[in-house]
């Protein structure tokens, strides 16, 4: 069997191989925009800031010594020079030669053997096939990477009457200026190369292309066959279908070793070994990258072959199935792209934790990476000022601004600090200290209660809640924050961003405040309102908000469903739901900002997020982040939906250019709103189903000492100095997490 035919066997078997898990595959058409629903009234945006405390250090922007926004790409890491060895895995042995075989027909033939092992220009060959690797795909079966049989146009000089330099040369030359006058790009070789490649490699074919891709190579088939020396070699590589979509999760891969120069190692690769470099392409490299084969070739001195076989087939990589949603990723980044250049959206099934969607813009088409990219294309990337290699739903950190007031109210509900029906005098502003901290509006609310003070987004309630009702507890609230998620990696098989919740260990070290106070007054208002040292992901902010719509528990997100072999077996199975912490105790609190976040959308500071076929909680947020002369904002919409029975939460983020006026309810809710239009059909199918489903078994939490504030006589008593111990049973989020998806080896 000749290699081109073994190829392209191996890529249709590997389109077809584990398909046993997929579910019928849905059209995906164009969303079409619901009306916009009219709004009565023009609320006014929630934009805050941080106000700067005395002391607090100014050689980072945040205090962490995390930068804002997102990092850089990884600098380019170069194919190595050094030839990647042969032994990749366990590789067969050989089947034993014939004893006795009848002489002519067997390819075995003792007397071949003999021939080509005492002649001067005679080789027998034994070489590697790299295995294509092994697909990924959504829930569905749908692909979001996988291999195919490609091409590049190569020289194969085979055995050469004429030996002497100009000859050779001379064949090679004319063979890279006819490939050329086809418009096949080719490299620049010097003669010493090409004549080092007859002499010790002649057998074997000298790419001197890019890669072809079928369709491309197709057009030139005939032509190249009729060049002298010249031929299109096969190989595998990875391709992309969506190209941009989902770029960040997917990765790219990279060649793992340039092909070796020289004379023929034993087990040299037919083509270059390739390796995940970033994304789930590199987390599940060991899975995906499957078993190279060996091809042994036999030629005789006149370069006549006399063996030209698969000795053993490759064995393709197995299939990562993701938790995925290809036809919703597509359409998170549609609905992202047509308002955000720069912006993340996460979409989570907040009972299972599956992450359904996770869009980030800019993106960058991993295509350019096969089968490598050159050190001027990625510079190119790598320093684009909008980061495009990089994703801001996962790895981006951002103060999570208004959006965390819904952990501020579960927090002082939980400690007791106030109850549904009490009331706070929010003036326009308030002083703290020697700082004055506003509200997003000039005109004072008057006595409001924590629904409506989440409805209006008002400031000062917050800064009340936690400075004077909380009794400056600022542990008391980072440990809420943490039961909701925030503070740690959430152990999808990515390299996720922990974000920022300071303890007093933080404070006292990096923001310069004494260990005996190590939150101060003006600290616990900043955070109260997603502020000041504050950090969190879209990711992290898109799984606070599946506790607060389970109310009972924080699902552990999962981005990996299930692993399959060539054959279509299961390997792993992920074990959906898990509870990643117990929030049973924080079941009455949960209910009440999920009566605040309704009102958001129900008429709040979230008025454009309201869907037309389902109901919808929420929470805006816009803020002022980065350096102070940029003068730029952020926008977050975060929540989830329907409101009495949630299913889905997610998280809208819009980075916002220098000078840019923008807020979470124009903007972010604009992108949630053109999402789940966009889904109607699918949303509403997937709720019906839900009618009948049975709910999840959440174990109890263990007897605990539940942390207890008294209620202070009114809202300027000083603050307490001691506290309540955090209740036993649950994980503060600071533990390290098993990673989803790790597969024993």
């Amino acid at each position: 069997m000749s290699l081109l035919r073994f190829l392209l066997s191996c890529s249709v078997s590997l389109s077809i191989a584990g398909q046993g898990f997929v579910h019928a595959q849905s059209v995906v058409a164009d969303p079409v925009d619901a009306t916009e629903p009219p709004i009565a009234e023009e609320v006014e945006e929630d934009v805050v800031q941080t106000v700067k405390m005395a002391g607090d250090r100014t050689d980072t922007v945040s205090g962490t010594g995390e930068r804002e926004g997102v990092d850089e790409a990884p600098e380019f890491e170069a194919v190595p020079d050094t030839p990647t060895p042969g032994n990749v895995g366990t590789l067969p042995t050989y089947k034993p030669l014939p004893t006795k075989p009848a002489i002519g027909t067997d390819p075995f033939d003792p007397s071949r053997v003999t021939y080509a092992s005492t002649r001067k220009d005679a080789r027998t060959i034994s070489l590697l096939i790299p295995a294509p690797r092994g697909q990924i795909t959504d829930r569905f079966g749908n692909p979001l990477a996988q291999s195919e049989v490609a091409y590049r146009a190569s020289i194969v000089f085979g055995q050469l009457k004429d030996e002497s330099d100009a000859h050779i040369l001379s064949v090679a030359r004319n063979c890279l200026a006819e490939v050329a006058r086809l418009g096949i790009e080719v490299g620049e070789f010097k003669d010493e190369d090409l004549i080092a490649h007859y002499r010790d490699r002649r057998w074997l074919p000298l790419p001197i292309s890019d890669v072809l891709r079928a369709k491309d190579a197709d057009k030139y088939r005939k032509r190249i066959q009729k060049i002298e020396a010249a031929e299109l070699s096969p190989q595998y590589i990875r391709t992309y279908p969506g190209k941009n979509s989902a770029c960040h999760l997917l990765g790219h891969p990279g060649v793992k070793s340039k092909l070796a120069k020289g004379p023929i190692n034993y087990n040299d690769p037919v083509f270059e070994f390739s390796e995940g470099r970033s994304g789930l392409e590199q987390k599940y490299d060991a899975q995906l990258t499957g078993r190279p084969g060996v091809r042994r070739l036999m030629f005789d001195e006149n370069g006549k072959e006399l063996i030209n076989n698969i000795q053993s087939p490759p064995k393709p990589g197995g299939t990562v199935v993701t938790t995925l949603n290809a036809k919703w990723q597509k359409l998170a980044e549609k609905a992202l792209q047509g308002t955000a250049k720069r912006g993340a959206l996460v979409i989570l099934d907040c009972r299972t934790g599956e992450v359904l969607a996770m869009a980030s813009n800019p993106t960058f088409d991993p295509n350019s990476f096969v089968p490598g990219i050159s050190q001027k294309e990625y510079d190119k990337l790598r320093n684009d000022p909008s980061s495009p290699l990089v994703s801001r739903a996962f790895a981006g950190v951002y103060p999570p601004a208004s959006t965390f007031k819904a952990i501020t109210v579960a927090s002082a509900l939980y400690n007791g600090a106030i109850t549904e029906d009490t009331l706070i005098d929010c003036p326009a502003s308030i002083t703290i200290g020697n700082h004055i901290f506003r509200n997003h509006s000039k005109n004072p609310a008057g006595s409001i209660n924590c629904v409506q003070a989440l409805a209006s987004s008002n400031n000062v309630f917050m800064y009340k809640a936690a400075v004077y009702k909380m009794k400056n507890e600022t542990r008391l609230l980072m440990d809420t924050a943490r039961r909701f998620g925030y503070g740690s990696t959430t152990g999808i098989p990515l390299p996720d961003k922990a974000g920022c919740v300071p303890d007093e260990l933080f404070m006292s070290r990096r923001m310069n405040r004494t260990k005996d106070k190590p939150y101060l007054e003006g600290d616990s208002a900043n955070m109260s309102i997603g502020q000041g040292v504050l950090l969190a992901t879209p990711l992290q902010v898109a799984h606070a908000m599946c506790g607060i719509a389970n109310g009972t528990y924080l699902p552990k997100l999962h981005l990996v469903k299930q692993i399959l072999d060539i054959n279509g077996n299961v390997v792993y199975n992920a074990n959906m739901p898990e509870i990643q912490n117990n929030l049973t105790d924080y079941k009455d609190a949960c209910a009440v900002v999920r009566k605040g976040m309704r009102a958001v959308v129900d008429g709040g500071t979230g008025s454009r997020a309201a869907l037309s076929y389902t109901s919808n909680s929420g929470k805006t947020g816009t803020a002022q982040w980065g350096k102070e002369s940029d003068e730029c904002r952020l926008a977050w919409f975060a929540g989830f939906l329907p409101s009495d029975n949630p299913r889905y939460a997610y998280a809208a983020l819009y980075e916002g250019s220098p000078h840019e006026v923008i807020a979470g309810g124009r903007v972010a809710a604009s992108i949630v709103k053109k999402f789940f239009e966009s889904v109607k059909d699918d949303v509403k199918a997937t709720l019906a189903e839900d009618a009948n489903a049975q709910k999840i078994n959440v174990p109890e939490l263990p007897a605990a000492d539940r942390p207890a504030i008294a209620p202070s006589a009114g809202d300027d008593a000083a603050a307490p100095s001691g506290g309540g111990q955090a209740p036993s049973g649950w994980d503060d989020g600071r533990n390290n997490r098993t990673t989803v998806g790790e597969i024993p080896r």
